[in-house]
């Protein structure tokens, strides 16, 4: 049986994306990289996930909509796309948060963090604090005033200890980052 020659694993050079050019950057993620979304999204990154097949449809979708394609699925590179294009190589996410940000030379910025819905995606809204009662439990509702809701699914954020666990994580993963 001839032994066909193995291809050579897609390497994206570094891209250096200018800082103003950052704010507009969106990705799109497959089922692969599930979690990297959520780190993604939490660093005030446009990302979407679709958890179907990574196929011809889904490059397309990264095109039409101008996002950056993440996965793992090597062969993906052997399918026309003209869009930027990054295989992470890790399978933590850590060195694959990392990977995005050394590969794309991203400079993530304070401002930035936390401003997106986890799970929809949308840019979070400041909302009063009136408008949250019943929606968080009663000692948040009674000891903080400053929150935050997503338009689509309407689910309430505000700083507890769920953003200091996530400040420690990227302080700990990123150590440039600006938290």
């Amino acid at each position: 049986m001839k032994r066909h020659p193995s291809r050579p694993k897609p390497v994206l050079q570094s891209v250096k994306i200018p800082e103003h050019e950052q704010i507009d950057l969106k990705f799109i993620a497959d089922a692969t990289l599930g979690t990297l979304v959520t780190w993604l999204r939490i660093l005030g990154y446009d990302t979407t996930y679709d958890q179907g097949t990574a196929n011809r449809q889904f490059l397309r979708r990264a095109q039409k909509e101008g996002r950056i394609v993440l996965t793992r699925k090597r062969d993906l590179v052997e399918k026309q796309f003209i869009g930027r294009f990054l295989v992470i190589e890790h399978d933590r996410v850590p060195q694959q948060l990392s990977e995005v940000i050394e590969k794309f030379v991203l400079k993530p910025a304070a401002g930035r963090s936390f401003s997106r819905c986890l799970r929809c995606n949308l840019t979070l809204e400041k909302v009063r604090k009136d408008d949250v009662e019943g929606l968080v439990p009663e000692y948040i509702y009674l000891n903080l005033t400053d929150f935050r809701q997503c338009s689509q699914c309407r689910r309430v954020y505000w700083a507890g200890t769920h953003k200091e666990n996530a400040c420690r994580f990227l302080k700990q993963h990123i150590p440039a980052h600006p938290l």
